[in-house]
């Protein structure tokens, strides 16, 4: 039979001879008989209480002229709640004679204060101290519940007395264990323990490392949350005492300060895992405020004596966890799917929390169930928030993914919008460009036939009519080749070309404007440096190079057409440099922009389009057209790259 089997039989039999002694008579007061081989046996049916309200009995009275006040418990596991009172319990076990056994008195629930056992000697008693206000090293065994060994037995009854008193809620939980049912019931204990522990401290470690990775505000919140609410459940189960703060058990009543440090993490947790400030903005200021006042309440609760810490801690847990199940489930009925598995975390939760609370006022029988409440209630919220901090990745990440296709359908919409606006406006000004040119045509036919010489009163008007003619002509004529650059579809055939020589013939061509303003004009192109071009149009754009170098530049400076070292593979960059007017960085694209105008936007000499004409034509080669400046006054550069013709 395997070792499982044979505990689930012997507490089956063990159940059997216990109803077999309720079936005979026995009432409360007389004796617990343990049989050979038992393992574990409930002290609350043979308990008889007797309440000292001021505390002042001592065991000479408890067992003399007081005896005859001690009435039988009326509960299988005795609570008295939060308390000023000492209670007294007086039970009679009788333990087998032989020495085969070992047996333990055993009292389960590990946060009583104070706890004096009065051990039966030949002529008296001997008293034992225990609880958790003394230090962790006075204890009779290594336990974190107070147990201890009973004395070898002749076989006889004996009856003790128990001395209870404390702070915190004053649960019992009596055991009368032989060795191998202490063990193997602290042996399923600890693992149950150690799986619930373990969880919290692998689920604390994973998101502290998430939050690393993700930097997420809740994940932060969280890892508050989960240290207040480890601290907390390591502290009522014994385990602080036992393993943190064996020495310093004053340390068992700040359990309220662990508590609301997870409350805080709590609400804080929850304001940004349910987007509050976006969903609910009502909700997020009441949030906001009860944090600030667990704040406060935080430090209230360092020196606020027990047992009202306690009472308060109470009341702040409950009334949070109702706010939050409330607030969640609000969220969730808006749409918020997130918000759902945090309700169901925070329900069961709740449940809890409101028996463990209503145990420890005495409102309810304390049991097991009502003991370990918080712990499953809280393993359950743990792990549905640690699976809704997942969800709500996904549900982020299922937000993001809208918000760029929204975005980019919206991108897509701006563009084909810019595009159309654009090709209208392409459109329009080539019809206006068209049908300017026709009265401009007319204007000219009309000059041709002026006959005879004007007045001189109308002499100077029909000048500067004949000016503006020109000049829209001009207009007409440059826009016209514009657009019909911008617009064609097939690049001109090209050919190897030789810039150096193209440059030198362009300023032959301006020798006069050059020599009339002083210029030292440099062609540094090497003679046999070839590119990849349209011949008549890269002449084109070195003439607009190098007009805008001359225009620029103040008498007597020097303008240097030089190509770049540190050209790409492949390509070639002709740089031509002036020591001019300079361009802010802000305008460096604009005047490659049609009808562009640096400074006051007008001039007489010209219609921003000669820079935007060479770009144009520039890019259907396959190269590029950019400026370059350190600012007004520092000159400016005109680059051009095109691809480098392969050697011969």
């Amino acid at each position: 039979m395997s070792f499982l089997g044979e505990i689930v039989i012997r507490k089956f039999l063990t159940s059997v001879v216990l109803l077999c002694l309720v079936a005979n008579g026995v009432q409360a007061g007389e004796v617990l008989r343990a049989e050979p081989g038992g393992a574990e046996y409930n002290l609350g049916p043979w308990v008889d209480v007797l309440e000292d309200p001021e505390g002042q009995f001592s065991i000479s009275e408890v067992t003399g002229s007081l005896s005859d006040r001690f009435r039988a418990s009326e509960s299988d596991n005795p609570s008295f709640g939060f308390t000023s009172a000492v209670y007294w319990l007086r039970f009679t076990v009788q333990t087998p004679a032989s020495g085969a056994d070992k047996w333990y008195l055993v009292q389960r629930h590990p946060i009583i204060d104070h706890l004096t056992l009065f051990v039966p000697t030949g002529g008296g008693f001997r008293q034992v101290d225990m609880g958790d206000a003394l230090p962790f090293d006075q204890r009779q065994l290594d336990h974190r519940e107070f147990i201890y060994p009973v004395p070898a037995s002749d076989g006889q009854p004996r009856t003790y007395y128990l001395r209870v008193s404390g702070k915190g809620a004053l649960s019992l939980e009596l055991k009368l264990s032989s060795a191998e049912g202490l063990i193997e019931r602290t042996y399923v204990e600890q693992l149950v323990f150690g799986l619930f522990f373990g969880a919290l401290v692998i689920m604390l470690v994973y998101n502290l490392l998430l939050y690393f990775s993700v930097r997420d505000r809740a994940y932060l919140y969280y890892i508050v949350f989960l240290s207040g609410f480890l601290l907390s459940f390591v502290n009522i189960n014994g385990f602080g005492l036992q393993y943190l703060w064996p020495g310093v058990p004053k340390i068992n009543e700040y359990y309220p300060v662990f508590a609301t440090v997870a409350l805080w993490g709590l609400v804080q947790y929850s304001r940004v895992f349910l987007d509050l400030a976006r969903q609910r903005p009502g909700f997020e200021r009441f949030l906001k405020r009860y944090g600030q006042l667990l704040l406060v309440m935080f430090v209230a609760l360092l020196f606020l004596p027990a047992p009202w810490s306690y009472h308060l801690s109470t009341l702040l847990v409950l009334v949070e966890v109702v706010v939050l199940v409330y607030v969640g489930a609000s969220v969730w009925r808006q749409g918020y799917s997130a918000a759902r598995l945090f309700v169901l975390a925070w329900s069961l939760f709740l449940f809890g929390c409101v028996l463990f609370a209503a145990d420890n006022m005495k409102l309810i029988e304390h049991t097991m169930l009502t003991n370990y409440a918080p712990h499953i209630g809280g393993a359950w919220a743990v792990i549905l928030l640690s699976l809704a901090l997942g969800d709500r990745i996904k549900l982020l990440e299922a937000q993001r993914d809208a918000m760029a296709r929204e975005a980019r359908e919206t991108l897509q919409r701006h563009f084909s919008e810019v595009q159309r606006l654009d090709r209208d406006k392409m459109v329009f000004l080539d019809y206006l460009s068209h049908e300017l040119n026709t009265p401009l045509n007319w204007l000219s036919g009309a000059r041709m036939l002026e006959a005879g010489d004007l007045p001189d009163e109308l002499r100077e008007a029909v000048s500067m009519v004949h000016k503006g003619q020109d000049r829209l002509q001009q207009l007409v004529e440059t826009s016209l080749r514009y657009f019909d650059l911008a617009g064609r579809k097939d690049v001109p055939a090209q050919s190897h070309c030789a810039p150096m020589w193209l440059f030198d013939q362009l300023m032959k061509e301006r020798k006069m404007d050059i020599e009339v303003r002083d210029l030292d004009v440099r062609n540094r192109i090497p003679a046999d440096e070839q590119v990849l071009a349209n011949e008549a149009e890269l002449r084109s754009v070195l003439a607009v190079l190098l007009d805008n170098a001359i225009q620029f530049s103040p008498d007597g400076a020097r303008i240097e057409a030089v190509v770049d070292d540190a050209s790409a593979p492949g390509s070639m960059t002709i740089r031509v440099c002036d020591e001019g007017k300079g361009i802010l960085a802000e305008d460096m694209e604009g005047i490659f922009e049609p009808f562009f105008m640096v400074g006051s936007g007008h001039r007489a000499d010209g219609f921003g389009l000669s820079l935007p004409i060479a770009r144009v034509m520039v890019e259907q080669m396959g190269g590029q057209l950019w400026a370059e400046s350190e600012g007004r006054g520092q000159g400016a550069c005109l680059c051009l790259r095109l691809p480098r013709a392969a050697a011969a």
